[in-house]
Protein backbone atom coordinates (compact mmCIF):
# COMPACT_ATOMS: atom_id res chain seq x y z
CA UNK A 1 0.00 0.00 0.00
CA UNK A 2 1.29 3.37 -1.29
CA UNK A 3 0.14 5.24 2.19
CA UNK A 4 0.12 3.24 4.58
CA UNK A 5 -1.06 5.24 7.86
CA UNK A 6 0.04 7.88 6.23
CA UNK A 7 -2.44 10.97 7.82
CA UNK A 8 -4.07 12.52 5.05
CA UNK A 9 -6.65 15.77 4.49
CA UNK A 10 -8.18 16.92 1.51
CA UNK A 11 -10.25 19.29 0.99
CA UNK A 12 -13.68 19.33 -1.16
CA UNK A 13 -14.35 15.52 -0.41
CA UNK A 14 -17.69 15.27 -0.13
CA UNK A 15 -18.55 14.32 -3.81
CA UNK A 16 -16.42 14.48 -7.21
CA UNK A 17 -13.00 14.27 -7.44
CA UNK A 18 -12.02 15.28 -3.79
CA UNK A 19 -13.74 12.22 -3.04
CA UNK A 20 -12.34 10.20 -5.83
CA UNK A 21 -8.76 10.94 -4.64
CA UNK A 22 -10.33 10.14 -0.68
CA UNK A 23 -11.61 7.04 -2.00
CA UNK A 24 -7.90 6.17 -3.41
CA UNK A 25 -6.06 7.33 -0.70
CA UNK A 26 -7.94 4.85 1.59
CA UNK A 27 -8.05 2.11 -0.70
CA UNK A 28 -4.13 2.52 -0.37
CA UNK A 29 -3.78 2.26 3.34
CA UNK A 30 -4.22 5.86 4.38
CA UNK A 31 -6.11 7.66 7.41
CA UNK A 32 -8.14 10.31 5.35
CA UNK A 33 -9.52 13.75 7.15
CA UNK A 34 -12.47 14.58 4.41
CA UNK A 35 -13.24 18.40 5.02
CA UNK A 36 -16.07 20.09 3.12
CA UNK A 37 -18.31 22.57 3.60
CA UNK A 38 -21.39 19.94 3.00
CA UNK A 39 -22.10 18.48 6.49
CA UNK A 40 -24.73 15.68 5.82
CA UNK A 41 -22.84 14.51 2.48
CA UNK A 42 -19.11 14.38 4.47
CA UNK A 43 -20.29 12.62 7.26
CA UNK A 44 -22.31 10.06 5.01
CA UNK A 45 -18.93 9.42 2.68
CA UNK A 46 -16.56 9.31 5.29
CA UNK A 47 -18.44 6.91 6.83
CA UNK A 48 -18.42 4.90 3.65
CA UNK A 49 -14.72 5.36 3.53
CA UNK A 50 -13.88 4.80 7.18
CA UNK A 51 -12.29 8.47 7.80
CA UNK A 52 -12.86 10.96 9.77
CA UNK A 53 -15.46 13.99 8.25
CA UNK A 54 -14.67 18.04 8.87
CA UNK A 55 -17.31 20.58 8.26
CA UNK A 56 -14.74 23.31 7.09
CA UNK A 57 -15.84 26.55 5.65
CA UNK A 58 -12.62 27.48 3.43
CA UNK A 59 -14.03 31.06 2.97
CA UNK A 60 -12.98 31.63 6.56
CA UNK A 61 -9.50 31.72 8.35
CA UNK A 62 -11.12 30.80 11.42
CA UNK A 63 -13.29 28.00 10.29
CA UNK A 64 -9.78 26.32 8.66
CA UNK A 65 -8.00 27.57 11.58
CA UNK A 66 -10.39 25.31 14.24
CA UNK A 67 -10.74 22.12 11.98
CA UNK A 68 -7.05 21.87 10.93
CA UNK A 69 -6.71 21.73 14.69
CA UNK A 70 -9.15 19.35 15.05
CA UNK A 71 -7.06 17.04 12.59
CA UNK A 72 -4.14 17.30 14.29
CA UNK A 73 -6.05 16.54 17.66
CA UNK A 74 -7.56 13.57 16.13
CA UNK A 75 -4.64 12.26 14.17
CA UNK A 76 -1.71 13.75 15.48
CA UNK A 77 0.08 14.65 12.45
CA UNK A 78 -0.58 15.43 8.72
CA UNK A 79 1.45 14.02 5.70
CA UNK A 80 -0.36 14.56 3.17
CA UNK A 81 -2.60 17.69 2.34
CA UNK A 82 -4.20 17.40 -0.87
CA UNK A 83 -6.25 21.18 -1.73
CA UNK A 84 -9.02 20.11 -4.21
CA UNK A 85 -11.90 22.19 -3.30
CA UNK A 86 -12.54 24.88 -5.81
CA UNK A 87 -15.73 26.76 -7.39
CA UNK A 88 -15.85 28.00 -11.08
CA UNK A 89 -17.49 30.74 -12.71
CA UNK A 90 -18.68 31.33 -16.25
CA UNK A 91 -20.13 34.75 -15.77
CA UNK A 92 -19.16 36.89 -19.08
CA UNK A 93 -16.15 39.60 -18.13
CA UNK A 94 -18.60 42.50 -18.44
CA UNK A 95 -21.16 41.15 -16.29
CA UNK A 96 -19.13 39.83 -12.98
CA UNK A 97 -19.96 41.19 -9.90
CA UNK A 98 -17.90 41.95 -6.78
CA UNK A 99 -19.22 39.02 -4.55
CA UNK A 100 -18.86 36.71 -7.80
CA UNK A 101 -15.07 37.60 -7.65
CA UNK A 102 -15.04 37.19 -4.03
CA UNK A 103 -16.31 34.07 -4.06
CA UNK A 104 -14.47 32.23 -6.49
CA UNK A 105 -11.16 33.80 -4.80
CA UNK A 106 -12.05 33.22 -1.19
CA UNK A 107 -12.11 29.30 -2.44
CA UNK A 108 -10.01 28.29 -5.15
CA UNK A 109 -6.87 30.92 -3.72
CA UNK A 110 -7.84 31.99 -0.14
CA UNK A 111 -8.77 28.63 1.00
CA UNK A 112 -6.58 27.59 -0.06
CA UNK A 113 -3.59 29.20 0.99
CA UNK A 114 -4.87 29.40 4.36
CA UNK A 115 -5.39 25.06 4.56
CA UNK A 116 -2.15 24.89 2.84
CA UNK A 117 -0.43 27.31 5.91
CA UNK A 118 -2.30 24.96 8.51
CA UNK A 119 -0.66 21.98 6.65
CA UNK A 120 2.95 24.08 6.64
CA UNK A 121 3.24 24.49 10.29
CA UNK A 122 2.32 21.15 10.98
CA UNK A 123 4.71 19.82 8.77
CA UNK A 124 7.76 22.06 9.83
CA UNK A 125 7.39 20.37 13.12
CA UNK A 126 6.99 16.80 12.26
CA UNK A 127 9.99 17.34 9.87
CA UNK A 128 8.19 17.12 6.33
CA UNK A 129 5.41 16.49 4.24
CA UNK A 130 3.74 17.01 0.96
CA UNK A 131 1.12 19.40 -0.08
CA UNK A 132 -0.55 18.68 -3.63
CA UNK A 133 -2.90 21.07 -4.95
CA UNK A 134 -5.81 20.14 -7.86
CA UNK A 135 -5.23 22.92 -9.99
CA UNK A 136 -6.45 23.02 -14.30
CA UNK A 137 -4.97 23.67 -17.97
CA UNK A 138 -6.93 26.51 -17.58
CA UNK A 139 -4.18 28.01 -15.42
CA UNK A 140 -2.28 27.87 -18.68
CA UNK A 141 -4.93 28.81 -21.22
CA UNK A 142 -8.49 30.26 -21.11
CA UNK A 143 -11.68 30.01 -23.70
CA UNK A 144 -12.74 33.03 -22.76
CA UNK A 145 -15.39 32.42 -20.37
CA UNK A 146 -13.59 31.81 -16.97
CA UNK A 147 -11.67 34.57 -15.74
CA UNK A 148 -11.76 34.42 -12.59
CA UNK A 149 -11.35 30.72 -12.65
CA UNK A 150 -8.48 30.77 -14.44
CA UNK A 151 -6.90 33.36 -12.76
CA UNK A 152 -6.83 31.79 -9.07
CA UNK A 153 -5.47 28.50 -11.13
CA UNK A 154 -2.90 30.49 -12.86
CA UNK A 155 -2.46 31.86 -9.22
CA UNK A 156 -1.84 28.43 -7.91
CA UNK A 157 0.61 27.12 -10.06
CA UNK A 158 2.55 30.23 -9.01
CA UNK A 159 1.52 29.38 -4.97
CA UNK A 160 2.66 25.81 -5.54
CA UNK A 161 6.10 27.02 -6.78
CA UNK A 162 6.87 29.06 -3.87
CA UNK A 163 6.00 26.74 -1.07
CA UNK A 164 7.75 23.81 -3.09
CA UNK A 165 11.40 26.34 -2.50
CA UNK A 166 10.40 27.35 0.81
CA UNK A 167 9.44 23.99 1.77
CA UNK A 168 12.00 21.90 -0.11
CA UNK A 169 14.73 22.18 2.62
CA UNK A 170 12.80 21.07 5.44
CA UNK A 171 11.22 18.32 3.61
CA UNK A 172 8.38 19.72 2.56
CA UNK A 173 7.41 18.81 -0.75
CA UNK A 174 4.41 21.18 -2.98
CA UNK A 175 2.84 19.87 -6.83
CA UNK A 176 0.10 20.47 -8.55
CA UNK A 177 -2.21 18.56 -11.15
CA UNK A 178 -3.77 20.78 -13.88
CA UNK A 179 -6.49 18.71 -15.84
CA UNK A 180 -9.06 19.35 -18.54
CA UNK A 181 -12.58 18.35 -18.37
CA UNK A 182 -12.96 15.59 -16.24
CA UNK A 183 -16.74 14.12 -16.54
CA UNK A 184 -17.91 14.68 -12.64
CA UNK A 185 -21.14 15.07 -11.15
CA UNK A 186 -20.45 19.18 -11.37
CA UNK A 187 -19.52 18.93 -15.33
CA UNK A 188 -21.81 15.98 -16.25
CA UNK A 189 -24.35 18.40 -17.20
CA UNK A 190 -22.60 19.75 -20.00
CA UNK A 191 -23.50 16.33 -21.61
CA UNK A 192 -26.63 17.49 -22.62
CA UNK A 193 -25.29 20.80 -24.40
CA UNK A 194 -25.77 19.78 -28.55
CA UNK A 195 -22.04 19.88 -29.69
CA UNK A 196 -20.53 20.48 -26.51
CA UNK A 197 -18.64 16.66 -26.00
CA UNK A 198 -17.46 17.11 -29.61
CA UNK A 199 -15.99 20.43 -29.68
CA UNK A 200 -13.93 19.84 -26.39
CA UNK A 201 -13.23 15.81 -27.47
CA UNK A 202 -11.92 17.67 -30.53
CA UNK A 203 -9.09 19.52 -28.77
CA UNK A 204 -7.59 16.34 -27.00
CA UNK A 205 -5.66 13.89 -28.70
CA UNK A 206 -6.56 11.35 -27.14
CA UNK A 207 -9.97 11.49 -28.32
CA UNK A 208 -12.06 11.67 -24.81
CA UNK A 209 -12.90 13.48 -21.99
CA UNK A 210 -10.53 12.79 -18.39
CA UNK A 211 -11.91 9.69 -15.46
CA UNK A 212 -11.70 11.16 -11.73
CA UNK A 213 -9.79 8.39 -11.52
CA UNK A 214 -6.76 9.64 -13.79
CA UNK A 215 -6.93 12.31 -11.42
CA UNK A 216 -6.81 10.80 -8.05
CA UNK A 217 -4.03 8.30 -9.61
CA UNK A 218 -2.07 11.38 -10.43
CA UNK A 219 -2.78 12.69 -6.76
CA UNK A 220 -1.46 9.34 -5.19
CA UNK A 221 1.51 9.39 -7.01
CA UNK A 222 2.61 13.21 -5.74
CA UNK A 223 1.54 11.83 -2.24
CA UNK A 224 3.36 8.96 -2.47
CA UNK A 225 7.08 8.00 -2.18
CA UNK A 226 7.20 7.32 -5.92
CA UNK A 227 7.84 11.10 -6.46
CA UNK A 228 10.44 11.42 -3.83
CA UNK A 229 12.10 13.57 -6.26
CA UNK A 230 9.51 15.60 -7.91
CA UNK A 231 8.86 19.16 -6.24
CA UNK A 232 7.71 22.47 -7.50
CA UNK A 233 6.15 20.54 -10.84
CA UNK A 234 2.66 20.98 -12.20
CA UNK A 235 1.23 17.16 -13.61
CA UNK A 236 -0.64 18.18 -16.27
CA UNK A 237 -3.30 15.32 -16.52
CA UNK A 238 -5.59 16.74 -20.02
CA UNK A 239 -4.71 13.73 -22.77
CA UNK A 240 -1.83 15.75 -24.80
CA UNK A 241 -4.56 18.90 -24.74
CA UNK A 242 -1.97 21.52 -24.40
CA UNK A 243 0.74 19.65 -26.67
CA UNK A 244 -1.42 20.08 -29.78
CA UNK A 245 -2.10 23.59 -29.27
Amino acid sequence: MLLKDKCCIITGAAGGIGLQIATTFAQEGAKVALLDIQEDKIKAEAAKLGGLPYVCDLCSVESIEKVFAAVLNDLNRIDVLVNCAGLANRTLIEDITEAEWDLVCDVNLKGLFFASREAYRAMLKQGGGKIVNISSIRGYMSDGRHVIYDSTKAAVHAMTRTFAVAGGPKGIIANSISFAYVLTPMTRHNLQRKGWLESIVANIPIGRLMEMEEVSNAALYLASDLSSGVNGHDLIVDGGWRASE
